[in-house]
């Protein structure tokens, strides 16, 4: 039983910081657990408290930031009763502002391909729901217009968070329900 849990919780943070800083400069594949631990002032026994490798640490930083957006998703926005894009969007962009630190890394084009696709399944409710639901499509149009949708207001969403100067929130929810409510 752990019985510092906020000293626990501030040696993970230290340890996925000094990995971000050193995810930025190089391939996940060139960073080493010396690097890591020296970057966040522990030791090699530490890290491995908390991970088996570096690409442990890396999955469970995707699945945190996944099972985030699986709860918002699940436990509120599907639970509404109409449409409200908006709010949705609003929502779902909060919550990647909260990931900033990872989520352009890990929707970039270093990040992990399976990534993107897990985010893809779990919002698809939400256009199966909301955006499809009641349009007479076969499966297969359906899968191609989820598709369509995911992608775009996932690579929407990834552009704005890598802009030097980016637009407000708000603008940005204005800008994609526009496109999206204009079939």
């Amino acid at each position: 039983m752990n019985k510092q849990p906020a000293v626990t919780e501030q040696t993970r943070a230290n340890l996925r910081e000094a990995f971000w800083s050193l995810y930025l400069e190089k391939p996940i594949d060139k960073i080493t657990i010396r690097e890591i631990t020296d970057r966040a002032g522990y030791n090699r026994a530490t890290f491995y408290l908390y991970y088996r490798d570096v690409y442990d640490l890396f999955g469970q930083i995707e699945d945190e930031v996944l099972e985030g957006v699986r709860a918002l998703v699940d436990e509120e926005l599907l639970r509404d009763r109409t449409l409200d894009i908006s709010q949705h969007m609003g929502r779902i962009i909060q919550l990647t502002q909260r990931n900033g630190y990872a989520l352009p890394h890990l929707m970039g084009p270093h990040g992990d391909p399976g990534f993107s696709q897990r985010l893809k399944e779990i919002l698809a409710p939400l256009f199966d729901r909301f955006i499809l639901d009641g349009q007479d499509l076969t499966d297969q149009q359906r899968a191609i217009m989820r598709e369509f949708y995911a992608s775009g207001v996932l690579a929407a969403i990834g552009t704005w968070m890598t802009a030097a100067d980016s637009m407000p929130v708000d603008q940005l929810v204005e800008l994609i329900v526009g496109a999206l409510l204009a079939r």
